[in-house]
Order: structure tokens, then C-alpha cells, then sequence
């Protein structure tokens, strides 16, 4: 009589390799972002609202309010709408010029054709306004980068309400989090 051999059932397999996969990406998240100085020198690739491919250090040089949003939230994203909103009203007062650019943190639902539909219904066509999606690993690369964390709660995405100022390098200049919302620090 040989022995019975207990084998995993196929969903704790499958669990287990989504635990190895999220792990392998988050590793190779971390070291993509490790060390790294400049947003423009993690040589992330993105589309924006209009269809074109965008390289994020398209912007170096030039001074650049950030956000990650997504195009479905009712909560945080608003917020950061209306802080955008703010900063980018007070460099029109100062004289400024500035870039805004959102990034998608829910980039399978934020298609191009969904941040033009969502810059049209909200106003914001403003050519200094750029709105982008990307591939997930991007998307998560350019987060830890700039610290803002999100995750999927039921069928929402929540995250962390944070609006950053890049340096002309891409280096993080200024963050504005929910306990400061003091817009001018931002210019």
C-alpha cells in the first residue's frame, strides 16, 4: 500500500503564485525606484488623453505639478481635482507657468478616450493640463517614486491624496498631503 500524497488544490496554487507574482513585481518595483533622484530617470512611458505615447521626461525642464487620480472616484480624486484647480489658479495670478499632468492609478478603466471624455466633462482643456495611463507596472513604479500609495478596495481604488511640484531634474520639489493644503507651496 503506498502512501497518500496530499497535493494542493488548485486554488491554493493558484493563490500562491499570485503571492509570488505580486512579490516578484513589488521587488522589482522597489528596484527600479531605489536610489532614484529624478522622476524623468526612471524612464517611464505612458499615453495620454489624445492617444500619443508620452515619455514622462518629456516634461524635464519645465515646471511640473503631478497627481495620480483616476477618472471613476468620487472621493479623493475630486479633492485632488480641486486642488489642481487651485494651483494652477494661483500661477495664473503669480504669472507662473506650469504643467499639471495626472496619472492614472486605475489605467485598464482610464483609456485615453476616458481622460479626454473626463478633461471635457470637467472642463479642463487647457493645453498645459496632460492626463496619462500606462501599462500597471509603470503606473506602480511612478507611485513608489512619488509615495503615493494605492489599492483596490471591493471595486474602488483607494489612495492617498498627495500633489507634488517636480524640479526641472524630476526630482520631487515640494508635496502638498491632506494636512497641508496650503496650494501656494506648491510654486
Amino acid at each position: 500500500m503506498s502512501p497518500t500524497r496530499l497535493l494542493p488544490s488548485s486554488t491554493v496554487v493558484r493563490r500562491w503564485a499570485a503571492a509570488l507574482g505580486l512579490a516578484l513585481a513589488a521587488t522589482a518595483v522597489q528596484a527600479q525606484t531605489a536610489g532614484a533622484a529624478s522622476a524623468y530617470g526612471l524612464d517611464l512611458n505612458f499615453v495620454d488623453d489624445h492617444g500619443t505615447p508620452r515619455a514622462l521626461a518629456e516634461w524635464r525642464g519645465r515646471p511640473v505639478v503631478i497627481a495620480m487620480a483616476y477618472g471613476a472616484c468620487r472621493s479623493v480624486c475630486s479633492s485632488t481635482l480641486r486642488t489642481l484647480e487651485a494651483v494652477q489658479s494661483a500661477a495664473d495670478r503669480k504669472g507662473v507657468a506650469i504643467d499639471v499632468v495626472v496619472v492614472s492609478i486605475a489605467p485598464a478603466e482610464d483609456t485615453p478616450q476616458a481622460w479626454a471624455q473626463y478633461r471635457q466633462s470637467h472642463h479642463l482643456l487647457r493645453p498645459n493640463w496632460t492626463f496619462l495611463s500606462g501599462r500597471p507596472a509603470p503606473t506602480r513604479v511612478l507611485a513608489r517614486f512619488l509615495g503615493v500609495r494605492f489599492w483596490n478596495y471591493d471595486e474602488h481604488v483607494m489612495h492617498d491624496f498627495k500633489v507634488l511640484r517636480l524640479g526641472p531634474d524630476g526630482a520631487i520639489a515640494a508635496t502638498l498631503e491632506w494636512n497641508h493644503r496650503g496650494v501656494d507651496a506648491l510654486l
